[in-house]
């Protein structure tokens, strides 16, 4: 039988002095994400639940009304097209009203796009793919934290809250026969309530963004008084990012700062008289 040696005392006190090693409390990219999607995806369900409802009502497929949360993924563009299948609408009115609607879509990009400069261009298509108002003003308020984000996070945080988009519309379909109607429950107000406070909390600090909003709230109830129901978003987007552009401070910008090339920029050949002194 094998004897074990005593341990002495001051190996023994050494021991004992020795920390504990501490547990990791750093959570993954992936945790990151899913948890800055939880309030958004609290937003998402009811809207869609009441998307669902409305189309069993309306007498579509369940099928075609998923494929609109998996494939459109846009709330105002799928009930103004559902609003349209129901009275029978052409096809073309239907594909062109959604375009006009979703044509926002383009300035958010274009706002987002110099973060992903670097990334891949299936990356930034996949992200294109998943983006909507409530993401981007998470998207934003989050990159102009951390401008080093991880992919995971972003991708986590886009697939958590499409996936709750899809899932509150298979639960409004499977409670269309249950529910005779949705405007009293208030559904619609959990989405705008939503997206008000993620604007609120990331113009709270900042006078610009403020003023930003305003014009653009402003010029959207403007807009739509006037008639212009389905461009009020997009040209009151237009003037009010215009707006910010002038009244942002010159010295804060990439393009003006010296030797500093805006993202993208080619590179400049040797000897050019643009190329800096140590050309």
């Amino acid at each position: 039988m094998r004897s074990v040696a005593p341990t002495s005392p001051d190996r023994q006190a050494d021991s004992d002095s020795r920390p504990a090693p501490e547990k990791s409390t750093a959570r993954t990219p992936w945790a990151v994400g899913i948890g800055l999607a939880v309030p958004v995806m609290l937003g998402y369900v009811p809207v869609a639940f009441a998307f669902g409802v409305l189309g069993h009502t309306a007498g579509l497929p369940g099928w075609a009304m998923v494929a609109m949360s998996l494939f459109v993924y846009g709330g105002s563009s799928q009930f103004a097209a559902l609003q349209l299948i129901t009275v029978g609408a052409a096809p073309y009115a239907v594909i062109l009203t959604t375009f006009v609607v979703n044509l926002r879509h383009l300035l958010l990009a274009a706002s987002v796009a110099p973060r992903l400069a670097r990334w891949r261009r299936i990356e930034q298509a996949v992200f294109a793919y998943e983006l909507t108002d409530e993401a981007y003003a998470v998207h934003s308020a989050q990159y102009a934290k951390r401008a080093d984000r991880s992919k995971a996070e972003v991708f986590a945080f886009n697939a958590a809250v499409h996936a709750s988009w899809v899932a509150g519309t298979v639960l409004g379909i499977l409670a269309g026969d249950l529910v005779h109607n949705v405007e009293a429950l208030g559904l619609d107000y959990a989405l705008p309530a939503m997206f008000m406070a993620l604007l609120a909390a990331g113009i709270v600090a900042d006078l610009r963004g403020l003023s930003v909003a305003l014009v653009a709230g402003v010029g959207s109830v403007v807009l739509t008084l006037l008639g212009l129901e389905y461009w009020s978003v997009l040209l009151a987007a237009a003037t009010a990012a215009t707006f910010g552009l002038a009244i942002a401070p010159r010295e804060g910008r990439v393009d003006d700062e010296p030797g500093v090339a805006p993202p993208n920029a080619p590179a400049l050949p040797t000897g050019s008289p643009l190329a800096g002194d140590n050309g």
